[in-house]
């Protein structure tokens, strides 16, 4: 495919798609302590079918957020950077 796409001169970005951890459905790793919800397929499937018929994101899941900024980093639970920055390590007095 490459050979067919290719341009002399061109400029080529490398990408691509990672699909990971795919499994059949029902048989993903769950929690120890989770109790399945029998309901859970039909309230998804529910969703789903509200989505279609009136757009995308209709309908959504509260720990998805909603917004723009929906899945910024919470600067308030950020690390300290002391093996990355000189400034941030901590001195004794």
């Amino acid at each position: 495919m490459m050979e067919a796409m290719f341009q002399p001169g061109g400029v080529y970005t490398k990408c691509g798609v990672l699909l990971e951890d795919l499994t059949p459905e029902g048989q993903g790793q769950t929690d120890l302590f989770a109790v399945p919800d029998p309901k859970a397929p039909a309230l998804l499937a529910a969703m789903d079918g509200l989505n279609d018929r009136f757009g995308r994101n209709t309908v959504i899941l509260a720990a998805q957020g909603c917004g723009a900024r929906s899945f910024d980093t919470k600067r308030s639970q950020k690390s300290p950077a002391w093996t990355t920055r000189i400034g941030e390590i901590p001195i004794a007095t």
